[in-house]
């Protein structure tokens, strides 16, 4: 992704809608210096703004990404590399999942196993049960954040 071509992209579409930077940034919630900053290609917008630009270009956030209009042809090969791509990521988020299942296992082990053999003072104890819960957490909340991602990658396939 060429910031300096998208960012032409950008003007170029801006001026086919008969827009300044400053009705453009009104549209958007920013200041015309960003759109400048955009179109010159110095900086990127936030991510956020993609699909709202888009919508006020009246392009499509694929468009936006290749600076250039896409024929329709171009349109439907993108979205089945598109819809390949979000499987391909599930599928790695799938296999992610069960090693956070196994690290959910390993720290439960940890926590009881050593606790139990190798805990003779309290110190100890406090200690090893702090690294297998460390570790039993760590991958409950890592669980999460990749359930969820593949949730919302089901919600993108629908």
């Amino acid at each position: 992704m060429k910031q300096e071509e998208i960012g032409k992209f950008i003007a170029q579409c801006r001026k086919e809608k008969n827009l300044t930077q400053a009705q453009l940034a009104e549209q958007l919630g920013v200041t015309n210096k960003s759109i400048s900053r955009w179109e010159n290609g110095k900086t990127m917008m936030d991510l956020s703004l993609y699909e709202p630009l888009c919508k006020i270009l009246d392009i499509q956030v694929s468009e936006l990404l290749y600076a250039k209009r896409l024929t329709t042809e171009e349109k439907t090969r993108q979205g089945e590399q598109s819809a390949l791509q979000i499987l391909a990521t599930k599928k790695q988020l799938e296999t992610l999942n069960i090693f956070t299942q196994i690290l959910v296992v390993v720290g439960i082990i940890i926590t009881i196993t050593f606790t139990n053999k190798y805990a003779h003072k309290p110190v100890d104890q406090i200690i090893i049960f702090s690294i297998g819960a460390f570790v039993w957490g760590f991958a409950l909340v890592l669980r999460a954040l990749i359930m969820k991602a593949i949730n919302k990658l089901d919600q993108d396939i629908e």
